[in-house]
């Protein structure tokens, strides 16, 4: 296994969190990203910040789908007994903005698995507010 990459910019930990182990350059680009567990889940997120935005100062939907794709790609990893996973597919609706300086939470949920590819959903929040849903087929390296 790679050694995790530090992510170039440098983000105060919040309280409760601890920082995750980045494997990919592109996601320790545009991190960092956190998790915890409560209650036997693995909860992950990420504090927005002026890289994530578009002109408007609202999280740009682009960097969702990209912390979509990093979440539910590690839920995909764990639900595969710490195999290799690629994206097959991943689908979102966006349902409220976001902005710099939010802390966006995701829940993510295994739907299914069978031997060769992970059905994983998820849920990104501020605070009580659903920002976006996303759903994900994920392809086991290796297998058939």
């Amino acid at each position: 296994m790679r050694q995790p990459l530090p992510s170039p910019v440098k983000v105060e930990t919040p309280q409760g969190w601890k920082p995750s182990d980045l494997h990919d350059p592109f996601e320790a680009y545009v991190g960092p990203l956190f998790e915890r567990e409560e209650n036997g889940e693995r909860i992950f997120g990420f504090i927005a910040d002026e890289r994530h935005v578009d002109e408007t100062g609202i999280v740009h939907e682009g960097m969702l789908m990209t912390f979509a794709d990093a979440f539910l790609g590690g839920a995909a990893h764990r639900g595969a007994g710490e195999r290799s996973c690629v994206t097959l597919s991943l689908q979102a609706s966006f349902l409220s903005e976001a902005r710099a300086g939010d802390f966006i939470e995701c829940r993510t949920r295994i739907d299914r698995t069978t031997r060769a590819i992970i059905f994983v959903s998820g849920r990104f929040s501020v605070g009580d507010e659903d920002v976006m849903t996303a759903t994900s087929l994920w392809k086991v390296l290796g297998e058939r």
